[in-house]
């Protein structure tokens, strides 16, 4: 079409190509809402493997703690201070550990103020911890982790070396107990920094 004023062609689109330019606008909006829900799940489910991992690996840390100060006395401490337990299928089914927190040379059981003996075992698919427990016997075992959040497939404690600075190879592998299918395994080597027998 022509400007009156001034004799050139009006420039613009003409109407089969704003249709054109909409169809293909709406399709690619078609397209980005049934990626949107998609890229959703994939975001939620890996932050869903970050936080089960991130229980893991507070849980596995706090084992290694206890693993580092096993056999640790200030004085003359009477019995072993860790023992591995195998269970009929020779995976360890209790570690149990002992160090004197109060420094008065002695591993004491019972109910002290610091308990000085600790004990993790695998038991149903929980996690569990006694403090203050003869070795892996007693009847106060705590979960470590909430049953019905996370479920412990697999605890083992392997020794790797012995001597004076042992190693032993920790693993833990868990998983959302509503999700079975999406596990998570954490490992750690840990160097004992007193002889543990």
């Amino acid at each position: 079409m022509l400007n009156k004023l001034t004799g050139r062609r009006a420039g613009g689109f003409t109407l089969p190509e704003v249709m054109l330019a909409m169809g293909m606008s709406s399709l690619i909006m078609l397209a980005v809402a049934q990626l949107l829900p998609l890229l959703q799940a994939q975001t939620q489910d890996s932050a869903s493997l970050i936080r089960l991992e991130q229980l893991l690996s507070q849980t596995l840390f706090s084992i290694e703690k206890d693993l580092r100060r096993a056999g640790f006395c200030a004085g003359r401490c009477q019995g072993t201070a860790l023992t591995l337990e195998a269970s009929a299928t020779k995976q360890v089914s209790c570690l149990s550990l002992a160090y004197d927190v109060n420094r008065n040379g002695r591993w004491e059981t019972g109910d002290q103020p610091e308990p000085e003996f600790f004990s993790y075992r695998l038991r149903e698919g929980a996690l569990e911890v006694q403090t203050g427990g003869p070795r892996c016997q007693g009847n106060r075992w705590e979960k470590l982790l909430d049953l019905g959040e996370v479920t412990i497939a697999r605890f083992e404690v392997a020794r790797e070396t012995s001597g004076a600075q042992p190693r032993y190879r920790v693993s833990l592998e868990g998983y959302w107990t509503a999700r079975p299918t999406r596990r998570w395994q954490v490992n750690s080597l840990v160097t004992g920094r007193n002889y543990a027998g």
